[in-house]
This record gives C-alpha cells, sequence and structure tokens, in this order.
C-alpha cells in the first residue's frame, strides 16, 4: 500500500469569520447570484481568492534553518510565474502566509482564510524535511491551498469508488483520525461552483495518491509532483496576468 497522504485543510473560527474576510479583501469573492436572486447558502458558497496582482507575504513562524527555508521557498515559486500575484517573503508577524516547520503536520489555510487566524499563529503547517521523497508534492499541494485552491480528489465529479471502511481503519491506524475527519478531508465534495468550471484532474497536485486497496483493486491515482497542466491553467484564470 502507498504512504497515506495527511494533509489537512485549516477549518476559519465560523462561516461568517470566513465570508467577511474573502469579501473585504476581494470582494469578487462574493457569491455570484441573477439580480433578485436569493441563496441563503450565500456564505458557504463564496470562493477565497486574493485579490489579483496582490502582494502576498511569507513569513516563518519558527526560524527554520536556512537550507529548510530555501527549499520550501524554491518550490512555493513555482506557482509564481503561472499568478499576477507577487510573492514576498517577511519577517512580519502578520504576513498573509506564516509557515510552522516545527511540527508533523502537513496542512494549511484555503486562500483568504488565512486572514482569520490570530497575527502570529501559522497558517500553513509543512511537516516533511527536504530528505522526504514527498516533500517537494507537499510544499507545492499546500501552497495550492493557500492560493485559494481545495483538494482534487473532493471535486465533484470525482467519483472515486471508495471503500470507506477501509479508509477509515487506515487512517485511524496511522494517523488517528476520526471518521468525522476523514469524511471532511476525502470524502466530502468541496469548493464552490466557480472554483469548480474546470473538469476533474487526477494528475493535479491538489489530488491524494489513491491506493488500489482503498478501491477494491478497481481504480487508483498515482503521486503526482508537478503542477500539472490544469492546475496552471485554473491558477491563472484565478489570477490572471495581463488583467490590470
Amino acid at each position: 500500500m502507498r504512504k497515506l497522504s495527511s494533509c489537512i485543510t485549516l477549518k476559519p473560527a465560523s462561516e461568517e469569520a470566513s465570508y467577511e474576510a474573502a469579501i473585504k479583501v476581494n470582494p469578487n469573492n462574493a457569491p455570484k447570484r441573477s439580480p433578485g436572486e436569493f441563496s441563503i447558502n450565500a456564505v458557504a458558497s463564496h470562493t477565497k481568492l486574493w485579490p489579483e496582482h496582490r502582494w502576498l507575504t511569507i513569513s516563518f513562524v519558527d526560524n527554520p534553518p536556512t537550507a529548510l527555508q530555501d527549499a520550501i521557498e524554491q518550490l512555493i515559486w513555482q506557482w509564481d510565474p503561472h499568478v499576477s500575484l507577487i510573492f514576498g517573503v517577511s519577517k512580519d508577524a502578520n504576513a498573509d502566509i506564516r509557515i510552522s516547520t516545527n511540527t508533523t503536520l502537513n496542512g494549511s489555510s484555503i486562500g483568504t482564510d488565512a486572514l482569520t487566524v490570530e497575527a502570529g499563529e501559522p497558517t500553513m503547517y509543512i511537516g516533511l524535511k527536504p530528505s522526504d521523497p514527498d516533500f517537494k508534492v507537499t510544499v507545492l499541494h499546500e501552497f495550492g491551498h493557500a492560493l485559494g485552491l481545495e483538494h482534487e480528489h473532493q471535486h465533484p465529479h470525482a467519483n472515486i469508488p471508495w471503500n470507506k471502511p477501509k479508509v477509515y481503519k487506515a487512517y485511524a491506524a496511522q494517523f488517528g483520525w476520526t471518521k468525522e475527519l476523514v469524511d471532511d478531508q476525502l470524502f466530502t465534495p468541496k469548493g464552490t461552483d466557480s472554483l469548480r468550471i474546470a473538469p476533474y484532474d487526477k494528475t493535479s497536485i491538489m489530488h491524494y495518491p489513491v491506493d488500489k486497496e482503498f478501491t477494491d483493486g478497481i481504480w487508483e491515482v498515482g503521486t503526482y509532483t508537478e503542477l500539472s497542466e490544469q492546475d496552471i491553467t485554473s491558477v491563472g484564470e484565478f489570477y490572471p496576468k495581463n488583467n490590470y
């Protein structure tokens, strides 16, 4: 069986806080509705994208070794050519993205949800070191979340034929995850319509690998370590460089 992925998308304090932060920094995050249309799901259906051409500041909260910080930065910058955002490393305790490396956890807030995290507290966790074979894919994946991307295996059209009892058992044994956490991070479809225009992409950096053992031998996804064509297209549409 393949090594299990254990990225956890971090929850904002509330959906209301998430909505208010997202709309304040980028009014285009508001749900798109026809004139006069009312939706009781407006708060839960907003996007969490940063404003185009924003200076996105990044800091490290626990002063990691220079080699580790450099390795993380080099991977983060692989997203840079494809977006209009401007990445800048800072020592500001209230930088937009605040990374903790003194951890065993891998996870991130989704996009503007980082603005709901108390100043000085991490908005992203990277528990792996460059010697780990999954280091590259983990850093690229977590920063994809920081740009507002959800898990691709939770795309509404993924239709993965999970054997859920096997998955619950494996994640409980290896990580101590509850059934509710597994449901939230693997099975529950995520993302608003405006973030799911693109078709489902098995090769996305945002996709967990899926072992055949978890689908009774009929379906699998390998580990992809590069940004897929659809990853690049999607972030380019969310943050177009030529849009002034």
